[in-house]
């Protein structure tokens, strides 16, 4: 597979990361010519978005969106930014589906205005499938397999797909993306853009089963040696404001005695 049509997804509102730790992510992008896409915190992240265009992120992901309203607010902020019509031209954005509201908002997207430069097939609507699952059937942890549920799940997901593809727009699925879940995918009459697991989301050609396989297994071991990376550095840091936490209590302890 192509690297350059693979995005790596840093998710910094989920794992709550330091700039550090997304610059070490943009940074891996750039050396495995992969493409970058930079989350933002809400609709109108002016910040998060800014942040983004300094990183010279080729996405923005959204992580929650349920309304025509919020997309106009992303849109409008995003011009705020990227005043060059030709990065705007250019830029993807991700819009997480996990709610019956986001949904509900695929089939009013006929109504969508587009402002100028933006491109409908860089707009791409992401199904979040194990939150839609955990919505629709009530379920209260992640105790659960996604593939349980995909016979009802799925036929959901794909009406909307349907819709989207009828007016530009791109798809992308994510949850539960194993073997099985790809050969229910492939086995589809619904023509899907893109997959997302965890940190990286794939554009979907119709390989075989085996080849498509593949390409996930290595970019999930790939995820495995990033979250390695990031879980040092997060105990690196804990493990020194601790020591320092108890030197300095120890010398406070002193001088007290003093």
């Amino acid at each position: 597979m192509d690297n350059n049509e693979v995005f790596l997804n840093a998710s910094e509102h989920l794992f709550n990361l330091s700039f550090a730790e997304t610059l070490m992510l943009r940074n891996y992008s750039k050396i495995n010519n992969l493409r970058f896409c930079t989350m933002a915190g809400g609709s109108e992240s002016i910040r998060d978005i800014q942040e983004a265009k300094n990183l010279q992120a080729d996405g923005l992901e959204f992580n929650m969106v349920e309304s025509l309203f919020a997309l106009d607010k992303i849109f409008n902020s995003i011009i705020k930014i990227f005043s060059n019509r030709n990065a705007i031209e250019n830029l993807k954005i991700f819009i997480n589906v996990a709610s019956p509201d986001g949904i509900k908002l695929i089939t009013n997207i006929k109504d969508l205005i587009l402002p100028a430069n933006f491109k409908r097939s860089n707009i791409i609507f992401n199904f979040d499938r194990r939150s839609l699952i955990k919505t629709f059937y009530d379920i209260k942890n992640d105790n659960f397999q996604s593939i349980e549920y995909e016979k009802h799940i799925n036929p959901c997901v794909y009406e909307s797909i349907e819709i989207l593809k009828a007016n530009g727009f791109e798809s992308s699925l994510s949850g539960g993306i194993n073997r099985a879940s790809l050969e229910n995918i492939l086995n589809s009459s619904t023509s899907i853009n893109y997959l997302k697991t965890g940190f990286f989301t794939i554009k979907l050609k119709k390989h075989n089963l085996i080849d498509l396989f593949q390409d996930i297994y290595f970019y999930q071991k790939s995820e495995a040696k990033l979250l390695k990376l990031m879980s040092d550095s997060l105990n690196f840091r804990f493990n020194y404001i601790n020591q320092r936490h108890i030197h300095l209590m120890n010398y406070l302890a002193k001088v007290n005695n003093q």
